[in-house]
């Protein structure tokens, strides 16, 4: 009795511990809610099998995309919180389109905790080759004399991109039509066909037409200058105050996701981004390379939704029609 109560002891231990480990080693989803091709699902499949190599787990991307992102980060919110599904996304879709739609699915800083941050980028003002602008004071002094002619192209109807393209209208005290486009590639394409006077991208997006002549980046967003175009001054030092934020991708998990659990993950994508090919990777994208600790991406993330929460509240804040 007592060797058969052993012998069952040690194999439902033998058994508990089978389960465990094969939970540890079960397969990571990374949630890109946008179609595969765009830089954020390019940057989650060059992380892949970095992860996968440092959690010793298979880590595989999916795309749910839709609605502007919200179906995929929705999708997230309600996966269970144990690390097997983690969304990879921008600061856009997480903290500034639940101001856009009256029904999101989703508010960032209830629904989701921040488990690290990948890159981050700013946005840039491009101008067509019909401008003759080299700067943004040319830019406004074709403007001025094109009044009621000149406007702006956009990814995306609201959000950050709106807000510069309002912004830079509103100093330069002409107004100036948003035109959105499906994505920023058509944006860019646009404006160095001058059918749009201007366009807000991120960098990464106008780079290649940049360095081809086809268009110009006269300034970008944030606070310093970019080291792959030192060259371009950053709208706050071409006088254009209150463009100092970038934005940025990073990986978020459903709110109730155990603290060690993230932490391992947090490490695991530092680690990552340490590796010399994912640095060029980066590189290449037109980003800078921005790992956190959990600690700096939650204050980064919390710093975004409160900004957005409060630009929501201007009258100036662009939402679709």
């Amino acid at each position: 009795m007592n060797f058969t109560r052993r012998a069952a002891a040690a194999a439902i231990l033998a058994l508990s511990t089978s389960l465990s480990l094969a939970q540890a080693g079960g397969t990571v989803r990374l949630i890109v809610p946008f179609p595969p091709g765009g830089a954020t699902d390019a940057l989650a499949r060059a992380l892949a099998p970095k992860l996968s190599a440092q959690l010793g787990q298979n880590v595989i991307v999916e795309n749910k995309a839709g609605a502007s992102g919200q179906i995929g980060t929705a999708y997230v919110k309600s996966a269970p919180a144990d690390g097997s599904v983690l969304l990879f996304t921008t600061d856009h879709t997480i903290v500034t389109v639940p101001h856009l739609v009256a029904n999101a699915g989703y508010e960032p800083l209830r629904d989701f905790v921040a488990v690290g941050q990948v890159a981050r980028f700013p946005l840039a003002l491009t101008v067509g080759p019909a401008t003759g602008a080299k700067s943004l004071a040319d830019l406004a002094t074709y403007v001025k004399a094109n009044a009621g002619k000149a406007n702006y192209g956009v990814p995306v109807v609201g959000g950050f991109p709106s807000t510069v393209g309002v912004m830079v209208a509103r100093r330069i005290g002409v107004p100036m039509v948003a035109v959105p486009f499906p994505g920023s590639g058509p944006v860019v394409t646009n404006v160095a066909a001058d059918q749009v006077t201007a366009g807000v991208t991120g960098l990464g997006d106008a780079m290649q037409m940049h360095k081809g002549g086809r268009v110009k980046v006269v300034a970008i967003t944030g606070t310093r200058r970019s080291a792959i175009l030192p060259d371009v001054p950053t709208f706050e030092e071409a006088g254009y105050p209150g463009l100092t934020l970038n934005s940025w991708y990073g990986f978020f998990a459903p709110k109730a996701l155990p603290a060690q659990q993230a932490l391992r993950f947090n490490r695991a994508v530092a680690a990552a981004l340490g590796e010399a090919d994912m640095k060029q990777r980066i590189a290449e994208l037109s980003m800078e390379i921005a790992p956190t600790t959990l600690t700096e991406a939650a204050a980064e993330f919390k710093t975004a939704a409160d900004f957005w929460t409060e630009a929501a509240k201007s009258p100036d804040f662009v939402r679709p029609q």
